[in-house]
């Protein structure tokens, strides 16, 4: 089903495009790949900043949170061994009405994973509002 309402640590399909791709000049993300919908505190509208998912291990001077095994297997990432989160760099986008979420691939019907647990959101947003206070975070503003 679409998302009605983004909530903290819901994890959707979507089309992330990296700072180093809208640097280049490109719109779209190259693929899509889950990532966790962070909601601001800020009045925003409806925008929401969605940081992405990987398998890669961050590299050195990178900002991430590694996902714990319960929280991926509770959410069913299927094929991400495992995975962190990359707080250093963002999408800014506008949920829902998002053309950069889609359906998961195992199910048309179905647009987000799940949420992580609050218990692991406290310590992703304990990270995030320390990137912030530093400036290590770059957000991209996606255009719907």
């Amino acid at each position: 089903m679409p998302i009605d309402r983004p909530e903290t640590g819901l994890v959707v399909s979507y089309h992330f495009l990296w700072a180093r791709e809208n640097d280049k000049g490109e719109e779209h993300g190259r693929k899509a790949r889950p990532a966790c919908v962070v909601v601001p505190l800020t009045r925003l509208g409806d925008d929401v900043v969605l940081f992405p998912l990987t398998t890669r291990e961050p590299g050195p001077g990178r900002l991430a949170v590694k996902v714990p095994e319960t929280e991926r297997r509770r959410l069913r990432l299927r094929g991400l061994a495992t995975s962190w989160i990359l707080l250093d760099e963002g999408n800014r986008d506008v949920l829902p009405g998002s053309f950069h979420v889609e359906p998961i691939a195992h199910d048309p019907l179905v647009y987000s994973y799940g949420t992580f647990s609050q218990a692991f959101m406290r310590i992703v947003m304990r990270t995030v509002a320390e990137a912030l206070r530093a400036r290590q975070m770059r957000i991209v503003r996606r255009e719907t």
